[in-house]
């Protein structure tokens, strides 16, 4: 299983016009449901006269992925699946894509529909700063004194961070570690006789 993920930096946005109704498309990244919808509040009060708020967002990876997408009152499968659809085409994990629609008094269809809130997330996409991220898992170990450094040295030699130690009443040693180092830290532990 991948630990890393590719996602958006900071907010990216995109404008799109067709037949008079206008679309105003942000993403950026998220890593819960309550910052997807802190997030789309955001962009509710930003375009506060819009039609329709539709959206998608994707977090997590593997079998805690979470996906969802919404037409927010457009006909069924108009315009969240293609937001959702041009997630998945990027490769993204972590975002969220918030398309805000001003109806322009001309009826699209659902064709044109499909095809304005996909072309407006992957404008949106387009225009992005795409990062590669990593999961990481903090991990706490208690530890005897003289075993600070060994738990020390194993985290860094496999790629983690040191974030805290606290020495009273017991050591403690605060560590951040990559997903996919997880069962090997904690093997390597084992062996020199440390538990978790």
């Amino acid at each position: 299983m991948s630990d890393q993920y590719r996602t958006v930096a900071g907010i990216a946005h995109a404008y799109y016009v067709v037949k008079k109704s206008r679309f105003f498309g942000e993403t950026t990244t998220v890593r819960t449901q309550t910052e997807a919808k802190e997030f789309l509040t955001q962009v509710q009060k930003r375009n506060p006269r819009a039609s329709h708020y539709c959206y998608a967002y994707s977090i997590g990876s593997g079998s805690a992925l979470r996906e969802y997408a919404t037409d927010a009152g457009e006909p069924t499968h108009s315009a969240g699946p293609p937001i959702l659809s041009a997630v998945r085409g990027f490769g993204l994990s972590n975002v969220i894509c918030v398309v805000a629609r001003y109806y322009g008094g001309i009826n699209l269809g659902i064709g044109g529909l499909i095809r304005a809130y996909g072309q407006c997330a992957r404008d949106c996409f387009q225009n992005a700063t795409i990062e590669t991220c990593i999961f990481y898992e903090n991990l706490y170990v208690k530890v005897n004194y003289p075993d600070i450094g060994t738990v020390v040295t194993l985290c860094k030699r496999l790629g983690g961070k040191v974030i805290d130690i606290k020495y009273e009443p017991d050591p403690i040693v605060e560590i951040q570690i990559r997903q996919r180092m997880l069962e090997t830290f904690q093997a390597r532990l084992q062996g020199y006789g440390i538990g978790m």
